[in-house]
């Protein structure tokens, strides 16, 4: 019996201009992908007139999940930016409820980035449930900082934050998507097999990347058949490429068109 290709049921926010979370994961993964907004904006949130607009969330989420079943589908359920603790509580209500179509979890626990908070403490709050239950998650520097329950201004080093992060939560495959070591930034995996994986520091960083990072890991691990460690190396190299080709377009955003091209 040929085995099912899985679909990736897709939950963060949408924004009408820039290149970010559920944009770039529809660039990424085409038609593998089931989008589900939790919160619409006209464009992302470092841009001037931003505003935004509220989905029907629960309506939406738990309609696109009983659709899946209909379908006879497996899912990847992946879970980014939430708009509110509630929408959290809304998705552990639907893991429960659809838990027979979900074969695996992966969460960015989107809190904020460069030492600054951009969601909600409910938020913030929830996040530990979901985390529990995920299967994988790619937190940066100053998420990993807060979920392993150090303050926001703390300043030990990312090893730190990483063994009491897997005291919390040992089942959980945590990896780490902008570490720093001098002039070079990088990606550190905390399993079984432990990872870690340099580029040379650029010179601009670009909202989106880690948007990109994991839907290209996700793309190279689930369906190209790579093991976990080399999946999340190729994710590296292509989201670094993706990085030069913008500043060398000038881009003010997020360029995505050379995912394809081999590195």
């Amino acid at each position: 019996m040929q085995e099912k290709t899985p679909y990736v049921l897709a939950i963060g926010s949408f924004a009408v201009h820039g290149t970010a979370s559920l944009k770039t994961f529809i660039t990424i993964l085409g038609e593998k992908i089931l989008p589900v907004p939790s919160l619409l904006l006209n464009g992302l949130t470092n841009m001037v007139l931003v505003k935004k607009f509220e989905p029907p969330f629960r309506d939406l989420l738990q309609s696109s999940f009983e659709l899946a079943v209909n379908r006879d589908l497996e899912l990847i359920l992946y879970i980014g930016y939430l708009g509110s603790g509630e929408q959290a509580d809304i998705i552990l209500d639907m893991i429960d409820a659809f838990r027979g179509n979900i074969k695996w979890i992966i969460t960015d626990p989107v809190c904020g980035d460069h030492g600054r908070i951009y969601v909600s403490p409910g938020v913030i709050d929830r996040w530990p449930a979901i985390i529990r239950l995920s299967d994988m998650v790619f937190p940066n520097l100053t998420e990993l900082r807060l979920l392993a329950g150090f303050d926001l201004t703390d300043d030990q080093s990312f090893s730190i934050y990483a063994e009491q992060f897997k005291k919390l939560y040992p089942l959980v495959k945590l990896v780490l998507t902008s570490a720093v070591n001098g002039e070079q930034t990088g990606i550190v995996s905390f399993d079984k097999e432990p990872f870690e994986y340099w580029h040379t520091l650029l010179p601009k960083s670009f909202g989106g990347t880690g948007d990109a990072f994991v839907a290209l890991f996700i793309l190279n691990h689930f369906y190209r058949g790579l093991t976990f460690n080399e999946a999340l190396k190729l994710a590296a190299d292509q989201t670094y490429r993706i990085i030069e080709n913008s500043l060398k377009r000038h881009s003010n955003d997020l360029m995505l068109e050379i995912i394809e091209q081999p590195i």
